[in-house]
């Protein structure tokens, strides 16, 4: 479970190592080690397949619009079918904010830039953008809990 940044992937890595190790303990040979690095090999096969597998997946390069286009052009495994409620959930959220709350975020989030940067871009201090970013992601969370409530 601490070998995989995501959890829910975590879990179905950790479910096939047991399902696999059920499966399979007749394979098991006691001179060759205790059941737990048995298992642990078994865990680290999978954590391997895994890597593998995304390793040969296409990556999806370019801007966010890009990415949200084949997101919505392509036939959803279930892993990208969250992403795309969930991306769907942030911009409707993201469309309800005031255009300035947008935009800061947008900078901030998006395109990495540092309150410094996004103050000479808005032309206000930079005091102000942490301002305005303590403000936009209160009113981002906000609506987004008010989304994911209402879509249910």
């Amino acid at each position: 479970m601490n070998r995989w940044r995501n959890p829910t992937l975590a879990e179905e890595l950790v479910q096939k190592t047991v399902f696999d190790a059920v499966r399979g303990k007749s394979s098991y040979k006691p001179d060759k080690g205790s059941p737990e690095q048995w298992i642990g090999g078994i865990a680290r096969n999978n954590i391997r397949l895994e890597i593998r597998r995304r390793a040969a997946r296409p990556s999806i390069n370019g801007d966010l619009s890009t990415y949200i286009d084949q997101i919505d052009k392509n036939e959803l495994p279930d892993e990208i079918l969250e992403k795309k409620e969930t991306s769907e959930l942030v911009r409707k959220a993201m469309g309800r904010l005031e255009k300035k709350q947008q935009d800061v975020l947008t900078k901030k989030y998006i395109e990495n830039l540092s309150a410094r940067e996004i103050a000479k871009i808005m032309k206000i201090t930079e005091k102000a953008v942490h301002n305005l970013l303590y403000r936009a992601r209160k009113a981002f969370e906000s609506e987004l809990k008010l989304e994911a409530y209402t879509s249910k």
